[in-house]
């Protein structure tokens, strides 16, 4: 798992596929081993852990408070990286992504990380709003190139800001290459696709062209084009 960047248009590396594509047998073996001893919480600890950092989400950010939340579905991460690692350092028991909507908000998915400890603690964080294949710790690594590039792109296009946070909008996968391996444990191990993501900086918006390619080992290369980074128009 590994993270790299080269060269000024952000061309970066930042991913388990189906059983039979999977890094080791053993591997999988294990991952099957801990999820067997450290099963998925029930709905109603879902819910309250996902309602939780929803509200903890808005508070820090703003915008829509939500007043329910809707469970689409809540798959395993244990290959994710943190999770993975934190297994094998005796600090977490396991984790899992849930895909959310708040109806009361809008109808876009919304994904959370659960991650329950080695005391069996549970901390749920919110991963991102809308659809996107990379997982959390995939997430981690790219949005600060992401962000980056951004700035970059409002500075090229004349527009002075003072410095201020950057926030990821609602996330869009826009294609999955043929070969694109399936999700096992939070991770793809073959394939490729690309998403779109809006960086919302300055009072605009600049949407990030992102294209994964699995590498085979549970992270994935990110390559982020300068050139394709494209500008919104302002809403005022």
């Amino acid at each position: 798992m590994h993270v790299c960047l080269r060269s000024l248009l952000f061309t970066a590396c930042a991913a388990i596929p189906a059983a039979g594509q999977a890094q080791h047998p053993l591997i999988l073996q294990r991952l099957t081993s801990w999820n067997a001893a450290a099963p998925q919480p029930s709905p109603a600890t879902i819910q309250e852990q996902v309602m939780a950092a929803a509200l903890a989400a808005q508070k820090s950010s703003g915008g829509c408070l939500p007043t329910s939340a809707v469970i689409d579905s809540v798959v395993p991460a244990t290959s994710v990286k943190f999770v993975f690692q934190g297994i094998l350092a005796g600090q977490l028991k396991n984790g899992w992504t849930a895909t959310v909507r708040h109806p009361n908000c809008d109808a876009t998915p919304v994904r959370y990380t659960i991650s329950e400890d080695s005391a069996g603690a549970l901390l749920t964080i919110r991963t991102n709003r809308g659809l996107s294949l990379a997982n959390e710790s995939l997430i981690g690594d790219t949005w600060p190139l992401a962000a980056v590039q951004a700035a970059a792109t409002v500075e090229r296009n004349g527009i002075e800001c003072a410095p201020e946070r950057a926030t990821l909008g609602v996330t869009r996968v826009v294609k999955e290459e043929p070969g694109l391996g399936a999700d096992v444990y939070g991770v793809r191990y073959a394939g490729s696709w690309q998403e779109i993501w809006p960086v919302e900086l300055c009072g605009r918006t600049v949407e990030v062209t992102v294209r994964f390619t699995a590498d085979g080992d549970g992270g994935a290369y990110t390559d982020l084009k300068g050139t394709e980074a494209k500008l919104l128009p302002s809403a005022s």
